[in-house]
């Protein structure tokens, strides 16, 4: 073999560099390879370092002592810096033959004497690119001069050094990219699913397992499609088919893991390519299924927040609160598009009448990033207003930072309306619009607490109409209803707005004046209104005259109660009726007889009266006039008060029906004298029958005719032994339901008598449709007799008159025997009075009376 095919054989070294050998054996081997074939050489191989322009030793430091190794540790290269730091700076073959003459050497003489180095031939470790590597240098121990043979040589060797360094820096930048590939692969927070054509899963990562719930050995060997959801199959497959086709799929589909659970995967599909070859595809899968289900959320809230019937807004949480959304809801009910105010301010809704405590508590509210709710006028596009009720809440992120504002608004207008149509109705009488007696009390009340102390007068006046209850009953309740509201108009027109004017009942008005400092001012103002309801009234046709009666009373030191104050102007107003009418009357403390009753504790009294069986009966007996026997007994309450000792019917009957009370008392009175009579008459073995008077609210109330019946029952008294006592007035008002409840009791066989006849509006014409059995005449008739002729000639008729129509006759009242014999003389069927016996109780009964004799 010839010399040059000798140093061309290096295929050992080829294959170390193949079989990617560690650099240091193949530096080795190379040097020893180059030694061999230069006698007396000694090879050293030096790495470069692009950065620090410096050389290091990294074979060969076998042939030099560590102070020549340290020496020459980061040797910076440069022209005359030995033969490799100026192989390395001049990139070309360096060769010292003689190293003690030899420039390059001049700053390591005492180094190579100590070395014993003569001779050093040194070339760049340069690659086909032309990147430096370091220096291949070989030294020798006596001066030397190379031959072409040696240089070729050298080369060759620095050509396999640069060639093995090449191949380690390829393949470990492939181990690195396969290193950054696998861990990209293996730890990717996604399912990454690695297909062969076929689609056959050949391998997965790490995540694909907490995805799936399949552990990797189910899903190696397993085609896609076993994971995927039946309804997702065809779409997954054509984008599979797609991505061999070398296009990238994107696509939302739905998989079962291994659980039987279906969720949502947003799947990539990437073609693998080698050698412009599409050799598998790359599955990457990520768990959307909880942001789907948000999605859908959000899907079904915009829905909601859409369809939502009130007004929603959504602003930033920015200084200007720039508007990012509106319902169409809230488009309907301000009038304005949402293209139209997208990046304003809601300010635009505010108007002259917004009031600006609610915007500043807004303002406020938006400032401290705290909910609010508020009512406030806003304004419509078009300029209208309605009350907005504004629910107003801070948005915030996940990290507790307020992002957004939300509003929502409500129209309440017609709400708000009902409202204070509601509350006035609640204060005021809907007739005449005035306040009712409910909140006059309650203003009174106040005022009274209030100036009870002040040296200013706290004045309460009531009106009463003159006659209004039979104009009422003959013009028609259309026309009394005009008239209450014109009376209404014209005591505005007098009193001023200040003072307070209600409307208490039918034909009753109070007034509060507030502020009143002379009290002789008082009676201008009581002239005044009767001034002006005096002048006629103008009514549908119809020139109607009216007239009042004005009570008057003043705060006193000795009222303790604003109702006190009330009672005594309704006392005073009775007064001027007794007057005659059409005039005022000012209540006075010391006036002889004046009531002083505290209307509050009457109340509470009645009550604790029924509840501890206060009150009790008394009868009085009404006489044959022919016999002067027994002939029946009417019932008569009284009162027996623990501390006040006998207190008349006169004080608490009147005030008992103001109340509804009287309903309680009468149907106790009902029962009881029921009671009464049967025991009496079983003991007595007779058949004396009672009389019992009825109130206007008994009488008209709902179930009256049911209770009645139940009395009966309950006590066994036989209907035609019970005779209930009414007047004319109860028959008058409302004649027909009174004829109703008559007929109805008549047929139960109860008889029916007319109390007080002739005091009230009724004639015996009027008596012939009425189903009654008795009239009572009335005492104001009997006191006068037989002197005065005018009742004399009264009486005699009715009794006559009656007589005709089938109806018996009782006079009450009659206190002396002149009397009796009169009314005996024109037969009166019955007396009742005190000449023949004052009301006592049933043991006192006599069967006899006076008989009285006819002169």
């Amino acid at each position: 073999m010839s010399q040059t095919a000798s140093y061309l054989d290096t295929q050992s070294i080829f294959n170390l560099i193949g079989q990617h050998a560690d650099l240091a054996i193949i530096f080795q081997t190379v040097s020893e390879w180059l030694e061999a074939r230069i006698p007396d050489s000694m090879v050293s191989i030096m790495l470069y370092s692009e950065t620090k322009q410096t050389l290091n030793l990294i074979s060969g430091s076998q042939h030099f002592s560590n102070r020549y190794i340290e020496t020459v540790s980061d040797l910076k290269i440069g022209p005359h810096v030995g033969a490799c730091g100026a192989a390395a700076f001049h990139r070309k073959l360096v060769i010292c033959e003689n190293l003690a003459t030899d420039q390059n050497w001049e700053a390591f003489h005492s180094l190579i004497q100590e070395e014993n180095l003569n001779a050093c031939w040194s070339t760049p470790i340069i690659n086909a690119q032309g990147t430096l590597y370091g220096t291949f240098a070989t030294y020798y121990r006596s001066p030397k001069c190379p031959t072409s043979t040696h240089i070729k040589l050298i080369s060759h060797a620095a050509s396999l050094v640069a060639l093995s360094m090449d191949l380690h820096a390829e393949r470990q930048q492939r181990l690195a990219l396969n290193d950054k590939y696998r861990s990209f692969f293996t730890y990717h927070p996604d399912a990454i699913f690695e297909h062969n054509p076929e689609g056959i899963i050949i391998d997965v990562n790490l995540a694909s397992e907490e995805i799936t719930k399949f552990n990797l050995e189910q899903t190696r060997g397993s085609h896609f499609s076993k994971f995927i959801c039946a309804n997702f199959q065809s779409v997954a497959q054509t984008a599979f088919e797609q991505a061999l086709q070398g296009h990238s799929q994107h696509l939302e589909i739905q998989a079962q893991n291994a659980l039987g659970k279906c969720y949502w995967l947003d799947l990539t599909y990437l073609p693998i390519q080698q050698a412009q070859q599409v050799v598998g595809v790359f599955g990457i899968a990520h768990d959307i299924t909880e942001r789907h289900e948000t999605e859908e959320m959000l899907r079904l809230l915009k829905r909601s927040v859409d369809a939502n019937p009130h007004g929603i807004v959504l602003t930033k949480a920015t200084a200007d609160q720039a508007i990012e959304y509106v319902n169409p809801a809230f488009e309907s009910l301000t009038g304005y598009k949402k293209e139209e105010i997208t990046g304003k301010n809601c300010r635009f809704l505010q108007g002259p009448e917004t009031d600006p405590e609610a915007v500043y508590k807004i303002h406020n509210a938006l400032q401290e990033q705290q909910e609010i709710q508020v009512t406030l006028k806003n304004y419509r596009k078009d300029g209208s207003w309605f009350w907005n009720q504004l629910i107003l809440g801070p948005v915030f992120d996940d990290k507790n930072f307020c992002t957004h504002f939300i509003g929502i608004q409500q129209d309440i207008t017609q709400q708000r309306a009902n409202s204070e149509y509601i509350a006035r109705q609640q204060t005021h009488d809907s007739l005449t619009g005035l306040i009712n007696h409910h909140t006059f009390e309650k203003i009174l009340d106040v005022a009274f607490h209030l100036q009870h102390d002040n040296p200013r007068s706290l004045i309460v006046m009531y009106v009463d109409l003159d006659g209004f209850q039979p104009l009422n009953q003959s013009l028609g309740h259309i026309i009394g209803d005009q008239l209450l509201i014109a009376v209404a108009n014209r005591l505005r027109q007098v009193i001023q707005e200040e003072d307070i004017i209600s409307h208490f009942s039918a034909d009753e008005f109070g007034i509060l004046l507030n502020k009143c400092h002379d009290l002789k001012q008082v009676a201008v103002i009581a002239e005044q209104i009767l001034k002006s309801l005096s002048a006629p009234f103008e009514l549908d046709g119809h020139k109607i005259h009216m007239s009042a009666s004005i009570g008057i009373a003043d705060d006193d030191p000795q009222i303790e109660k604003s109702t006190q104050l009330l009672h005594h102007a309704i006392h005073a107003m009775n007064e001027a009726k007794k007057e005659g009418g059409n005039a005022w009357h000012w209540y006075a403390f010391n006036s002889i007889g004046t009531p002083k009753i505290d209307y509050v504790l009457m109340r509470h009294e009645l009550m604790v009266a029924m509840q501890e069986k206060q009150f009790r009966l008394v009868y009085q007996p009404v006489i044959d006039a022919r016999s002067g026997q027994l002939k029946s007994v009417e019932a008569l309450i009284r009162w027996q008060h623990p501390q006040r000792g006998f207190i008349s019917p006169v004080e608490f009957i009147p005030f008992a029906e103001k109340t509804g009370q009287i309903v309680v008392i009468g149907q106790w009175v009902l029962q009881q004298a029921c009671q009464d009579i049967v025991a009496w008459n079983k003991k007595n073995g007779a058949n004396l029958s009672v009389a019992v008077n009825l109130s206007p609210l008994q009488f008209k109330r709902t179930g009256f005719l049911h209770d009645l019946q139940e009395t009966l029952s309950d006590t066994q008294l036989q209907p035609d032994l019970l005779k209930i006592e009414v007047t004319e007035t109860m028959l008058i008002a409302g004649a027909d339901r009174s004829l109703e409840i008559l007929k109805a009791v008549r047929d139960l066989g109860i008889k029916v008598s007319v109390d007080d006849f002739g005091t009230g509006y009724s004639s015996l014409s009027y008596l012939r449709t009425l189903p009654v059995d008795e009239i009572k005449l009335d005492r104001s008739f009997i006191e006068h007799l037989p002197q005065n002729e005018k009742d004399g000639a009264i009486v005699a008729a009715i009794i006559v008159m009656a007589h005709q129509l089938g109806l018996h006759v009782v006079a009450e009242g009659i206190e002396n025997q002149d009397q009796a014999q009169f009314l005996k003389k024109y037969e009166c069927d019955d007396f009742q009075g005190y000449y023949f016996a004052h009301p006592a109780s049933l043991s006192e009964l006599k069967l006899d009376y006076r008989q009285v004799e006819v002169i």
